[in-house]
């Protein structure tokens, strides 16, 4: 973007795009992933105001499906605690570089707030940060994220609500099958990004995951995770190194 149009930048300015970035896509394939857990959680044996909770509080795929297969296997709610945490401890590290994106500190924000907003950050909101982050000022980045993230918060409540009710008119299977739209969209989101070691990152992990399952099981996917994306990071610096040595 030139400069002339990012010094007239503002937070109301910043709020728009950020609506109109979600909804050209993102927001419409969270919300069809929600419908998709909607159906599994139905199935599940939760009841309406059971799948809306679980949306909302959990707020991410990984733990919302760990959370209804336990529930509808009979565990105990300390298992099932345990599982969905460290199902979305992976939100840690990009709860971590958002803010640090975003300048959160500056905007002095209280507690509380600032909980609520990276409880509505997704990996889509993240990706699409990131990507934002190489376009506009910095200070308006709480502003950008505050519009992209909610309004896919909106759309996946929407989804969780429809998905609830759609088995009523569409066979379940189909129902969650679309779950598998927004892994989808985020490999591709990933894919095309600007940054060498998101790409690396993705490459590497997708390569060790099959490699790592016969040994690891489960945890292939975590450890395919740490190894590919410390692997593209390693990669990210020496390819840096190298760009700079040639330069001088």
């Amino acid at each position: 973007m030139p400069v002339s149009q990012t010094v007239t930048l503002t937070a109301n300015k910043m709020l728009r795009i950020a609506v109109v970035d979600a909804l050209r896509a993102p927001a419409f394939a969270l919300g069809a992933t929600m419908a998709g857990f909607a159906a599994i959680a139905r199935d599940a044996g939760f009841d309406f105001w059971m799948a809306i909770s679980t949306s909302a509080l959990v707020w991410g795929m990984p733990g919302q499906v760990a959370f209804a297969s336990l529930y509808s296997a009979g565990a105990s709610l300390l298992v099932i605690f345990v599982a969905v945490t460290l199902a979305n401890m992976r939100m840690l590290l990009m709860v971590v570089s958002a803010a640090d994106m975003m300048h959160l500190h500056m905007h002095g924000l209280p507690l509380w707030r600032r909980v609520i907003l990276m409880q509505c950050l997704a990996i889509t909101s993240w990706a699409h940060l990131a990507v934002a982050e190489t376009k506009y000022p910095r200070h308006l980045l709480l502003f950008y994220f505050q519009g992209f993230s909610l309004t896919l918060f909106f759309f996946g409540m929407l989804g969780t609500v429809f998905g609830y009710f759609l088995p009523d008119l569409l066979h379940p299977d189909l129902l969650q099958v679309i779950i598998f739209i927004t892994p989808i969209y985020i490999f591709l989101l990933i894919a095309t990004a600007r940054q060498r070691p998101n790409r690396l990152a993705v490459t590497f992990g997708g390569i060790s995951c099959p490699l790592f399952y016969p040994m690891a099981g489960e945890w292939s996917v975590l450890l395919a995770g740490v190894v590919g994306g410390t692997l593209a990071l390693g990669c990210g610096r020496i390819i840096a190194k190298w760009d700079l040595s040639e330069r001088l």
